[in-house]
């Protein structure tokens, strides 16, 4: 769901890290409170997917989704102009989501390098070598047995 929902702001991101020679991994995780990191240029795309995922993730109901709430909620109202400001709400709620959601978000980052763009899977599983099978098998019946 995060590709289909983020994934302009994922990719931009990644081309941005791209364009200014900076690892993808490093500026996708959050930073300590006392290293604050440099996302150098790519800081308001970083925020755009912050804001994305919380959004997102807003949603949810539950475990991680309350504990992350109102994280989330403080994320949403940053402005456009403070995406490029390592702001504490946008900064906070980016901890929280790779505390409650890090195996999802790791997927996320890995796949998205993988393919060089992040996009959705395409919702359904089509087992096209299993529909296949069952068509030969019924075409050579006896002789596959």
């Amino acid at each position: 769901r995060l590709a289909s929902m983020c994934g302009g702001e994922v990719t931009a991101l990644m081309h941005c890290c791209e364009f200014e020679g900076l690892d993808f991994r490093d500026v996708l995780l959050p930073k300590s409170r006392n290293c604050a990191g440099d996302r150098g240029r790519c800081s308001q795309a970083h925020g755009a997917v912050v804001r994305c995922v919380a959004g997102s993730l807003q949603a949810g109901r539950g475990g991680g989704y309350d504990a992350c709430a109102l994280d989330f909620r403080h994320a949403m109202n940053v402005s456009e102009e403070d995406l490029h400001s390592d702001s504490p709400a946008l900064r906070r709620s980016w901890a929280c989501a790779w505390h409650h959601f890090g195996a999802p978000l790791r997927q996320l980052m890995v796949t998205a390098q993988a393919l060089g763009e992040c996009k959705p899977s395409g919702g359904k599983f089509r087992d096209t070598e299993t529909a296949n099978e069952a068509k030969f098998r019924a075409m050579w019946g006896p002789a596959l047995q």
